[in-house]
């Protein structure tokens, strides 16, 4: 059987995470899908992100996907274990890359930037809690730009205005490093490395991929054809802000009922 991976985010987060499994397993086929009908997954109780994820995930085993990468931090906190208990699928979630940033910063102090619901989920704050060590870690939250990456380009100038208000944040907490808790976050490293020259940025999406090749180091598989299909449920501007972010390589947006 050929490799068939579906991977999702509630928008354009998981795109990197995606392109990160593709330059891995260039003949796998990866499925993505946005659930954009839904956005943000901030706004939304735990239970209704459970529920779609079990929806979602229903619908990649019956597209013939093998594996689901929840490429969200926020479902990850909020669903992932039901996910786990109604699928057999196997699934990887993502976290916060808490330790690798607490081992690796050198003056001891790391700035983890989270969206709101995150930053206040009881399973950062254990990750925060088992990997500190003599590390001093504080927490940012930013209301507002996940959904304001999503809404690029319109709301550039507003994203410039947040990460420049994150930046003198952390700057204010003295730290090294800066651990994206986000997977939208990612998509704007560049601001990041702008406004913070001598802060290490550290982003999960090689993690999640070295648990991918983990998982199906588990089983057979045979080389696919390397497709990749972007999926979304709502048309218009959220449709089109997501192909703002796919590569040429990622092909176009297509939008399903689901």
């Amino acid at each position: 059987m050929s490799i068939k991976i579906g991977v999702m985010d509630s928008g354009a987060g998981g795109l990197t995470i995606l392109q990160s499994i593709h330059a891995a397993l260039p003949q796998a086929d990866l499925l993505y899908f946005a659930d954009q009908a839904f956005a943000p997954y901030g706004a939304r109780d735990n239970d209704c992100i459970a529920q779609r994820l079990i929806t979602i995930a229903d619908y990649f085993v019956r597209q013939g996907c093998q594996l689901m990468v929840v490429a969200c931090n926020t479902a990850t906190v909020a669903g992932i274990a039901k996910l786990r208990a109604a699928t057999s699928m196997p699934v990887v979630g993502v976290e916060p890359a808490v330790k690798p940033a607490c081992s690796s910063s050198l003056c001891k102090r790391v700035t983890v930037l989270a969206t709101l619901g995150t930053s206040k989920s009881r399973r950062l704050n254990d990750l925060i809690d088992t990997w500190r060590l003599d590390t001093q870690v504080s927490i940012v939250a930013s209301p507002s730009l996940a959904s304001l990456i999503d809404a690029m380009p319109q709301s550039l100038l507003a994203v410039r205005a947040e990460v420049q208000r994150i930046a003198e944040l952390v700057q204010q907490n003295q730290s090294d490093t800066l651990v994206l808790a986000c997977t939208h976050y990612p998509l704007i490293k560049e601001m990041f490395d702008e406004v913070l020259p001598d802060v290490v940025i550290i982003e999960p999406s090689k993690g999640v991929t070295a648990q991918v090749l983990r998982l199906l180091q588990d089983g057979h598989h045979e080389s696919g054809e390397g497709r990749l299909s972007l999926l979304t449920n709502v048309d218009g501007e959220p449709r089109h802000a997501l192909q703002y972010w796919a590569t040429p390589a990622l092909g176009d947006v297509l939008c399903i009922e689901l």
